[in-house]
This record gives structure tokens, C-alpha cells and sequence, in this order.
């Protein structure tokens, strides 16, 4: 062989090198940048260590610390258990928590807090009880998270028939009973229904409470539509078919109860007379 031939083979081996050298080091560059923005900075965070039931004690033993993307940290958790469990009276779990869920100042009551339901709706909102019964309360089942509507029914006044008014549409159910746990298994027929309301709504609430009936209709937790309702009568009672309404007749003013009613309109009078003495009758003329 050659020595030009030689020379080409061991420069092509060298260039080689150097290639496969330089390719290493851009990698090895180009990697580092990569690592440093998938490092994630996370912070401590105290979690549920098992479930927690609602209503429950908060307890050192159902705690623990675990790390959290500080960037998606939600406001209001704690950092150390010692926040939770310090102090001469025990916290209460407001929702039930499952293991490994972030705590809360929603989810736990505060410093020896009594279970309540306060903490479970809107700062502008209100809670509002409405006496119910199998009936009149969707035949039990109704359990807290559920959405309802709340009709009023009256007797009507003097010549008024009975009727029903909507009054509140999609109000979330706080507490069945004295039950407010969203997690309740099996619904169960109590004596009152506590729904969130507007100030407002609480108000017709209260005033609807003393002059008429309270219903609740179930409604769907997707179903956040509002519609409007005329006032249902008693004619209104039907699907929509045309009757013909039989009234009962009524007596003459003076008259006794079911004796013919006095035609209305033109009348006829029939005089006729006899041993026994004139008597009269009278016709009505209809009217074209």
C-alpha cells in the first residue's frame, strides 16, 4: 500500500474522531437545558395519610406531609400537621377526604369549629329550612348536593281557586335533616330540607312558609336551565285536552239549598190559576 493511501486513512480515522467528539459534547450541552426545565419546585403540603370521614376528628395519625408542585398549589392549605392538630379543642372534617387529598381551610372546620353547615355555601348566600315530609319532599330522595325547585300552593282567598307558584329554581341542598354529608349512601325521609338561597329567596321563602304549601321537585345536577311557569289553577289540570266543566247549581238568595237557580237574563213568567189558588213559573228566554 501506498503511503499517500496511508496518510487519507489515518486522517479520515482522526476526523472520524473529532466528529463523534464534537457531536457528544452538543448533546451533552443540549440535554442540560432540557433537565433544568423539567426540574419541578414543590413544597410541602400536609394531605390525608387515609380517608377522613365527614364530620370527623382531625387526628395526627390521619395526616402526612407530602410534596406538591408549588406552581398548582391551591390557597389555603397547611404546611405542617402541628397547624391542624395544636390547640385545646380537635378540628372536624367538613367533606369527606380521600387518602393522599389536600386539606383545606374548605374541607377541615376551624380551631375546635363544631360541625355546621356555614362553611358549605356562598359568602353572599343563605340557608334556608324548609319543612317537608315524604310527600312533599321527592319521597326521600334528597340528600345533600342535590339540586331542587320549591313551588308554593294556596288556597286562594275568598273567591279564589287553589293555585301553584314556582318560587325557587335549582337551589343546592345543604342538609337532610340534620344529615349534611354529600356522601350519604341511602336517602331517607326526614322532617326539613335546608337549600341554598339568594337573600331574596329567602325572604318569599318565609313568607311562602305562612301563607301557603312548600313542594320540592328533584331536579338534574347538570340541569342548571331556568324556565318560566305561569301560575297552575285548577283548570290547568289536565294535558292540554278541551272539557266541558259541570258546575253545581246554586240557590236563589233566600232560597233553600237545591231548589232550582234563577234564570239569568230574559225571563217569562206563567201565571196560572185554579181552586188551589194562582201559582207562577218562570222560563228563561235564551238569548241568540
Amino acid at each position: 500500500m501506498r503511503k499517500s493511501s496511508i496518510y487519507m486513512l489515518v486522517a479520515a480515522i482522526v476526523l472520524g474522531l473529532v466528529a463523534v467528539f464534537l457531536a457528544r459534547s452538543f448533546l451533552n450541552r443540549s440535554d442540560q437545558p432540557v433537565a433544568q426545565s423539567q426540574a419541578v419546585q414543590t413544597v410541602n403540603v400536609v394531605v390525608a395519610a387515609d380517608a377522613i370521614e365527614f364530620g370527623e376528628e382531625i387526628s395526627a395519625e390521619k395526616l402526612k406531609v407530602a410534596p406538591f408542585p408549588a406552581a398548582t398549589l391551591p390557597s389555603g392549605t397547611y404546611s405542617r400537621v402541628t397547624d391542624l392538630t395544636d390547640g385545646d379543642r380537635p378540628r372536624v372534617a367538613l367533606r369527606p377526604l380521600a387518602a393522599n387529598e389536600l386539606l383545606t381551610t374548605t374541607s377541615v372546620s376551624g380551631e375546635g369549629g363544631r360541625l355546621s353547615t356555614s362553611p358549605l355555601f356562598g359568602e353572599s348566600m343563605r340557608a334556608v329550612s324548609v319543612p317537608v315530609n315524604e310527600i312533599v319532599g321527592a319521597g326521600g330522595f334528597l340528600v345533600p348536593g342535590d339540586r331542587v325547585d320549591v313551588f308554593v300552593t294556596r288556597q286562594g282567598d275568598q273567591d279564589e281557586l287553589p293555585y301553584t307558584d314556582l318560587l325557587v329554581q335549582g337551589a343546592r341542598v345543604l342538609a337532610s335533616g340534620q344529615n349534611a354529608d354529600a356522601a350519604a349512601a341511602k336517602p331517607f325521609v326526614v322532617k326539613s330540607v335546608t337549600i341554598e338561597v339568594s337573600p331574596l329567596q329567602a325572604q318569599k321563602l318565609a313568607l311562602a312558609q305562612q301563607v301557603g304549601t312548600l313542594s320540592l321537585a328533584l331536579r338534574s345536577l347538570t340541569d342548571e336551565s331556568r324556565v318560566r311557569l305561569e301560575t297552575a289553577q285548577l283548570l290547568d289540570l289536565n294535558d292540554g285536552t278541551r272539557t266541558r266543566i259541570l258546575r253545581k247549581v246554586k240557590a236563589d238568595a233566600g232560597g233553600e239549598a237545591g231548589a232550582p237557580a234563577k234564570p239569568r237574563g230574559p225571563t217569562v213568567e206563567i201565571f196560572r190559576g185554579g181552586k188551589d189558588g194562582a201559582s207562577s213559573t218562570v222560563y228563561g228566554v235564551p238569548s241568540r
